[in-house]
């Protein structure tokens, strides 16, 4: 039996909370699924947490998200007596009356009586659950308290206060200990507060990753580097921290780095490097800022050789499109660079995308050329001249002429 939980459990736990390996986390999973079928309770909810997306591993983590997986493993962990089950299924809201019903405990206070035990002996991941449970006041629920348990509302306040505040030692002690998400609540506290019970403090949350960096924590490295180059535009003390973190799996870092190397003020530009650099962080599918990059850098022939059909490739991959470049990605449908023409949805996009020279010029040729739209050649030749020194909408501009009587015209 494992210090804490089974053999197997105690070391998927350390594979998968204390690093960000892909290669242990999934060799972590194949031994929680040979548990899960000798009846191992806590087996079933760690398996069913890499099911349930990267909010309870990691950005990057190597496991498909899967809702019927994630909901069945905790149904089984569950009716197997798993106490982490149940804390963990209150946090998630889906400790049903159901799931109430098939637990082997007579309260959720028993449950929590157990995983508070092995919180208080060290497991740092039990820390973390005991934390959040005062941190997002699943407690109410765990003590059964009330607002009519109390003398009024302000009372009822007060109490819900003390206990956010309880989550401290408890995030501070597991992330000490190696939980590395514990770091995120922790520094959330700091961050952002806690609504009218908890005011923000933003400067505790940069010495939290600060401290997690120099622990070694691939996750606050990153997040540390983040700060580095974005809040404070230190690109050469960001640079060792964001290398630290890509070697040791955390991809998303790989965009930090390049990014320095775009830059070029604290190491010597390399638009080829940059573009590796992205390209192992977007090739894993999930980094849309990478991708937006590669766009860039494809579509201009910046650090390698103009290739449309790859920009649009990385273009259609990003999945924020509040920052998408539909600039970019609809004078490629517009015109056919890379794709198959689509003069619709060239149109859309460009008319979509904010004020830049490569929307005038898009939209300029979209115009001049009557392309998708009814020619009009003074308009598009408005648009061109808005693209200012835009290299491509400078040569178009030579393709056209304005007549002795005042009429643009093909040259």
């Amino acid at each position: 039996m494992g210090k804490y939980f089974s053999d197997v459990v105690d070391k998927a736990i350390e594979d998968l909370y204390y690093c960000c390996d892909n290669d242990k986390a999934k060799a972590a999973a194949d031994a929680l699924l040979s548990a899960t079928k000798d009846g191992d309770g806590d087996a079933c909810y760690f398996l069913s947490r890499c099911f349930s997306g990267p909010c309870y591993s990691w950005e990057y983590h190597p496991f498909e998200e899967n809702e019927a997986a994630a909901y069945a493993m905790l149904h089984q962990a569950i009716s197997l007596g798993s106490a982490a089950a149940v804390l963990g299924a209150l946090r998630m809201d889906l400790l049903t009356p159901e799931f109430k019903e098939i637990m082997p405990f007579d309260s959720i206070k028993e449950a929590w009586d157990v995983i508070y035990e092995k919180a208080e002996n060290g497991c740092a991941f039990c820390q973390y659950m005991i934390g959040n449970a005062y941190y997002y006041l699943d407690i109410i629920e765990i003590e059964d308290h009330k607002e009519s348990d109390f003398a009024n509302k302000g009372a009822w306040n007060a109490w819900k206060q003390q206990q956010i505040k309880q989550c401290l030692p408890w995030f501070e002690k597991s992330f000490s200990g190696g939980m590395i998400l514990a770091g995120r609540n922790y520094c959330h506290y700091y961050q952002y507060g806690r609504g009218e019970y908890i005011p923000p403090e933003p400067e505790k949350e940069v010495s939290i990753t600060r401290q997690g960096a120099e622990w070694g924590y691939p996750e606050c490295m990153y997040a540390y580097a983040h700060h580095l180059i974005y809040k404070e535009n230190n690109h050469k003390e960001a640079l060792p921290w964001a290398l630290k973190a890509a070697e040791a799996g955390h991809l998303w870092s790989w965009h930090i780095i390049g990014d320095i190397y775009w830059d070029g003020t604290a190491v010597e530009r390399n638009l080829p490097y940059a573009l590796q650099c992205y390209e192992k962080t977007a090739s894993y599918g999930n980094d849309s800022y990478a991708c937006r990059q590669l766009g860039r850098l494809y579509f201009h022939g910046w650090g390698t050789a103009v290739d449309y059909a790859r920009a649009v490739q990385w273009l259609e991959r990003n999945q924020e499109p509040e920052y998408a470049l539909n600039d970019l990605l609809g004078i490629c449908y517009l015109l056919g660079y890379g794709c198959r023409q689509d003069p619709a949805r060239g149109k859309a996009l460009l008319e979509k995308s904010e004020k830049s020279r490569y929307k005038s010029y898009g939209l300029g040729m979209m115009y001049a050329e009557g392309i998708g739209v009814r020619e009009d050649i003074e308009k598009g030749v408005e648009y061109l001249k808005e693209a200012g020194n835009y290299g491509p909408a400078i040569e178009a501009l030579k393709h056209y002429k304005k007549s002795l009587f005042g009429v643009w015209r093909r040259k």
